[in-house]
């Protein structure tokens, strides 16, 4: 027997690559060869994790705290984000709260337990990749709402009326990757739509915080008939201790306990506790998003000095989604060369959406003020200097 024809992947492990981590590498490459890069390709805050959190993981290291948590996570920091709710004037029972490994942890759990093979999500493009990925490797099939690139790449939201018989409807408010914030009639419609159709509503709001405050709305201010999804790895300034959260309706609470339960055991435990202090350092995170709304401003009339000035200006997240159209059909290729060449580092519109990507890039400026500054000086003379 031929070992080689033996031992084949399954189908449903055939997806696409998340290519902004292929970016990342050839990066990588790049500085090991003793060059400098500047990194705009990757949506990670620059500020480090709030010292109260990890003086606090330091210390419990040293406590020998129990290992494995209960599935749904440990009670305190379940309370901790239902306080942060309220705070905003909404109630959310800790019980309905679900911590997770990351956002994408909560992303597997939800769909798992909400649809089954062979039934029809939406997604509104572009989107964050890993939708799209992690719906296909479950044998989900997954219905593309496209954006007008005439249009400059906004979302429609109301063009899920055409949709009525979908199971569910996945949404990000900020938008990754062009920083969309949908308005409360937007959200609202949403709501109502679905409610009326059957639909599960999943809610991304990994972004919720970034940016200007007025603009947000969680979609649980709505009711309780939908899946809100956060993490605390963009605006708690988290990222890699893998800790994110969701708020599951009542219904479906024993059945995401049972799935937790088997795929994850629990979350990290270190990291769980550690996280109860990130409620305590609001005004530091603030601060961080002040840094954002610089960078921002910064960013937005750099590029209106060039020619790539057709580009979202979302007043929320860190990102901004730039039109080529009028340049090139090829995001990847003038991805790949303005790296070469500058150092530059951003992602091409095709990791977000295969149909219409090749001609977006997106731009993150989650970095430092100051390097923000230098790259995109690089960026605005390259874009110059060829277009």
């Amino acid at each position: 027997m031929n070992i080689k024809n033996f031992y084949k992947p399954s189908k449903r492990s055939f997806i696409e690559s998340f290519i902004v981590m292929d970016v990342l590498a050839n990066s990588k490459k790049i500085e090991e060869s003793g060059k400098k890069v500047w990194h705009f390709e990757l949506g990670e805050p620059s500020p480090n994790t709030p010292k109260l959190v990890t003086k606090e993981a330091k210390r419990l290291i040293d406590m020998n705290i129990p290992g494995y948590t209960p599935s749904n996570g440990v009670f305190e920091l379940r309370k901790s984000i239902s306080d942060y709710y309220r705070k905003k004037n909404l109630l959310v029972d800790p019980d309905c709260i679900f911590v997770t490994t990351g956002s994408s942890g909560a992303f597997l759990l939800t769909f798992l337990a909400c649809f089954d093979p062979d039934d029809e999500v939406l997604i509104f493009n572009p989107s964050y990749p890993a939708y799209k990925n992690i719906l296909n490797s479950l044998n989900i099939k997954v219905i593309e709402v496209q954006s007008d690139p005439e249009k400059n790449f906004d979302i429609d939201i109301f063009k899920v009326k055409n949709y009525r018989k979908i199971k569910g409807l996945i949404i990000s408010s900020p938008n990754n990757p062009n920083g969309q914030i949908f308005t409360r009639e937007e959200l609202g419609y949403i709501y109502e739509f679905c409610s009326e159709n059957n639909i599960t509503v999943i809610s991304d709001e990994i972004y919720h915080g970034i940016g200007e405050k007025k603009t947000y709305d969680s979609f649980i201010s709505f009711g309780e008939r939908c899946f809100v999804i956060n993490s605390f790895s963009k605006y708690f300034c988290m990222p890699g201790w893998r800790l994110g959260w969701v708020i599951v309706p009542k219904n479906f609470q024993k059945n995401f306990l049972k799935l937790s339960q088997n795929l994850f055991i629990s979350s990290n435990n270190i990291a769980q506790y550690s996280a109860i202090k990130a409620f305590e350092c609001l005004n530091e995170l603030e601060e961080n998003n002040e840094m954002y709304n610089m960078n921002r401003k910064y960013v937005f009339d750099t590029l209106k000095c060039t020619s790539w000035n057709n580009f979202s200006q979302s007043s929320g997240g860190f990102y901004s989604y730039i039109n080529i159209s009028n340049h090139s059909d090829n995001s990847l290729e003038v991805v790949n060369r303005l790296l070469r060449e500058t150092g530059v580092a951003l992602t091409p519109g095709i990791d977000f959406d295969k149909k219409n990507g090749n001609l977006a890039i997106r731009l993150s400026f989650s970095n430092e003020h100051s390097i923000i500054k230098e790259g995109m000086i690089l960026l605005k003379n390259w874009i110059n200097k060829n277009y």
